[in-house]
């Protein structure tokens, strides 16, 4: 989970903001029957439509010149679906902000 929100949180920090430029990223979690919700959204420029179904691939960033590797939200991806057990979606429109939901079961075999 450290991983998961570190990711999530460097990304928003080296996407979603112009520099200087100040937002809000807020982290809700709650219990939905036998799984845990989290929500993971921010204020951000939002993810064009071109690009949203390609974040969680291996090497997409749109920071190359900045140093992005293109790897945090497949490493996302990966703890979520693979070792985690649970999925994640994303919401997102530009200059109104991203949502990330993340599902995951209470309890598992990890």
């Amino acid at each position: 989970m450290a991983q998961i929100l570190t990711n999530l949180v460097m990304n928003s920090l080296n996407h979603a903001y112009q520099p200087h430029e100040s937002g809000q990223l807020r982290i809700e979690v709650k219990q939905q029957g036998n799984r845990v919700v989290i929500q993971y959204s921010g204020d951000s420029c939002g993810i064009p439509p071109e690009n949203l179904n390609k974040i969680f691939e291996p090497f997409f960033t749109t920071a190359r010149q900045q140093g992005g590797s293109g790897l945090g939200l497949h490493i996302v991806y990966n703890l979520v679906t693979q070792k985690l057990q649970g999925t994640i979606d994303v919401n997102s429109a530009v200059e109104k902000g991203t949502l990330f939901i993340v599902t995951l079961p209470l309890s598992t075999n990890y």
